[in-house]
């Protein structure tokens, strides 16, 4: 059983999700013509990838404790560092060089892929949840009762 409250709320963080996903894919699009290009642009964005997924995995520690500690949601956002984390990782491999395969195409096409993987699963789980029947609530229940009488 489901309140409207909860069911708008799962609806909003599809959307909200949703639009994180596209920015992303879009910050994607410059990261990948930087990343192809060879040049310095290309030594600098490796660099800024470094810093952005440092950054990431530590605001994400720090989301996560501060929402268990305070019983907020803060705790929520942290996975959206630690997607940010995990696509900096990956488009960081190609210059590691650990899998000689791997190119930076390749690194782009998987985030891509891995994004629109994350937006499909969220989806089909929301869609399950979202099916629950409706529960009135109790204020509503009250004005119910008393239009009867």
């Amino acid at each position: 059983m489901m309140t409207r409250e909860k069911k708008e709320q799962l609806t909003n963080r599809l959307v909200l999700n949703f639009g994180i996903l596209l920015a992303g894919a879009l910050i994607l699009l410059y990261l990948n013509s930087a990343l192809s290009s060879n040049s310095m642009i290309t030594t600098v964005t490796y660099w800024i990838l470094l810093v952005v997924a440092i950054l990431s995995i530590l605001l994400g520690i720090f989301l996560l404790v501060w929402g268990i500690k305070k019983k907020n949601d803060a705790k929520n956002y942290s996975a959206v560092c630690l997607g940010t984390f995990v696509a900096s990782f990956i488009l960081y491999l190609p210059k590691l060089g650990w899998i000689h395969a791997f190119n930076r195409g390749k690194a782009v096409a998987t985030v891509y892929i891995l994004m629109a993987l994350y937006f499909i699963v969220l989806s089909i789980i929301t869609a399950i949840q979202l099916r629950k029947p409706l529960v009135k609530s109790a204020d509503k229940k009250i004005v119910h009762k008393k239009k009867r009488k």
